[in-house]
């Protein structure tokens, strides 16, 4: 059987997920909904909800934004786009696959009349599938919400599941959602408001391919392994195991939501920081020396990125979402970090303050960390067996392959010297508690924050796993508080309250009935 094949009857043989996947999935429920609110309240995402309404449309699918009644497809890329536009979503192993996951279930559920427990069915499915494309092609020249290609499979495989597709139907679905695969250009997503349809034009090519499948139309099963196929094109060294461990492995259970705005690897130091602001006051421009942000290999990276596309330093909210010394500085001069710092005005407004707070930042590539997320990567068995399949021959290849896409280092020889010392003593040290199953698994991105201060002394604080994530203690109260936040401008205080509930007990109600309660309608 070909990848896609056994995808196929996976999905379409109607395994039951554990009830804490399950719980996971309407806690991603939730998490989106309050980013479509949070990006409505700003106004940032009107453009779509425009563009969709010109076009004319009409359906039982429902806009969370406003409460506009559309076509599925329309609807669900109205709520992909809304919940991409502050970068206030979350992230599982790997990728961002909830956009897709979450509204092409609550969609095409509300289109076909589903109940609530089936929509939860197709979002941990989408999930599934999706965030396994992500990691077979971790080693490729995309990375993170880059990987727009995962939501055409992922909703690809949300609708086959409530279509009831069978599994060559379902198969053929996913085929010919990746006949024609989606990936962002940096460009494009960087700067302007394009980056909006990042997740929502391959949710809603994937929806298609599965009604397209449903109709009759037949894809190429071997579209991932073809010499000239997916990986070919998609990856600089396919990781085909990464496809695997269905129903035994879950990726909800690595799932993290963002209790800030902004990019994933940045969480940690943004908590860390508020941490430090909460025992200084007089943390003021006037009082700090110097801000010293110690990172991940990655977060060095996507900040890099960022930085080519700041126009003469003028702070911006795509800028900021990727910009790890940029984020710090806005919440020095905020004293906090929410969807309000991301807007136009208020940027515009404090430039100037940001540009000095940024000058006084110095980010680095600090190895014990990035040792630190590799760690955490062996509590999935997928990336144990990924670590242990890549070929020390390869790496050559593979820095070459991202020097010539990136221009830069994979990995300089002081970060790799760096980097070996801080395994090492890794690997001398006692082990910590592995995840089992049935448990959360706690991905780790750290950051060190320390702020020097003009009188001699100085506060650092480390921060390890997100605040956001599943596998933290605090999970379920972060997750409620930013909904709480996010959505009660529109719906009131009772309103979203009775809305999250809703999420996390509804079974037998319809689909449309827990859309309605989102959308305040």
């Amino acid at each position: 059987m070909t990848h896609l094949e056994t995808i196929g009857a996976w999905v379409a043989g109607g395994t039951a997920a554990p009830e804490d996947v399950r719980r996971a999935a309407r806690a991603q429920v939730i998490d989106m909904a309050a980013a479509v609110h949070a990006s409505a309240r700003s106004g940032i995402g009107r453009v779509v909800l425009d563009g969709i309404a010109a076009l004319g449309s009409g359906g039982k699918a429902t806009s969370l934004a406003d409460g506009a009644r559309m076509a599925a497809v329309d609807a669900a890329m109205a709520n992909a786009a809304m919940s991409m536009a502050h970068d206030f979503d979350d992230i599982v192993w790997m990728g961002h696959s909830c956009h897709s996951a979450v509204f092409a279930s609550l969609a095409v559920g509300e289109h076909v009349g589903a109940s609530v427990r089936e929509v939860i069915d197709a979002v941990v499915v989408g999930n599934e599938v999706a965030g396994r494309l992500g990691a077979s092609s971790m080693l490729g020249p995309l990375n993170g919400q880059m990987w727009t290609f995962i939501h055409l499979a992922g909703a690809a495989a949300a609708t086959a599941r409530l279509l009831r597709l069978d599994a060559t139907r379902t198969t053929h679905a996913l085929a010919i959602a990746l006949a024609q695969p989606e990936f962002a250009l940096q460009p494009g997503f960087m700067r302007p408001t394009s980056k909006l349809l990042a997740a929502a034009t391959p949710t809603a090519a994937g929806i298609r391919a599965a009604f397209y499948a449903q109709a009759g139309m037949t894809g190429a099963p071997e579209i991932l392994e073809d010499p000239r196929g997916f990986w070919r094109r998609f990856s600089y060294l396919p990781l085909p195991e990464m496809m695997g461990d269905l129903g035994d492995f879950w990726v909800l259970r690595t799932l993290a939501i963002k209790t800030y705005p902004g990019c994933h690897y940045f969480q940690t130091a943004l908590a860390a920081l508020e941490r430090v602001l909460a025992r200084r006051a007089d943390a003021r421009i006037d009082r700090v020396k110097r801000v010293r942000v110690g990172t991940t290999k990655l977060g060095c990276e996507v900040t890099r990125f960022a930085a080519e596309y700041i126009e003469d330093g003028r702070p911006t909210p795509v800028s900021v979402n990727f910009d790890l010394a940029q984020s710090v500085a806005v919440m020095l001069a905020a004293r906090t970090f929410g969807v309000e710092q991301l807007e136009e005005p208020w940027l515009d407004a404090h430039a100037a303050e940001i540009r000095a707070w940024r000058a006084l930042v110095e980010v680095r590539h600090a190895p014990e960390l990035t040792a630190r997320t590799l760690a955490s990567m062996r509590r999935v068995k997928m990336g144990r067996a990924a670590i242990r399949r890549l070929p020390i021959r390869e790496l050559p290849k593979l820095a070459r392959r991202y020097a010539d896409e990136y221009r830069s280092r994979l990995a300089s020889p002081r970060e790799i010297a760096g980097l070996a010392r801080a395994l090492i003593r890794r690997n001398r040290a006692p082990r910590a508690a592995r995840a089992t199953d049935g448990l959360a698994i706690a991905l780790e991105f750290p950051n060190v924050v320390t702020i020097d201060f003009t009188d001699g002394s100085h506060e650092t604080e480390r921060v390890d796993v997100p605040p956001g994530a599943l596998a933290s203690p605090g999970f379920t109260a972060a997750l409620e508080e930013k909904a709480m936040n996010e959505m009660s401008s529109r719906l009131g205080p009772a309103g979203a309250r009775a809305a999250i509930d809703l999420a996390w007990t509804a079974s037998d109600e319809a689909a449309s009935t827990l859309a309605s309660r989102v959308a305040g309608t």
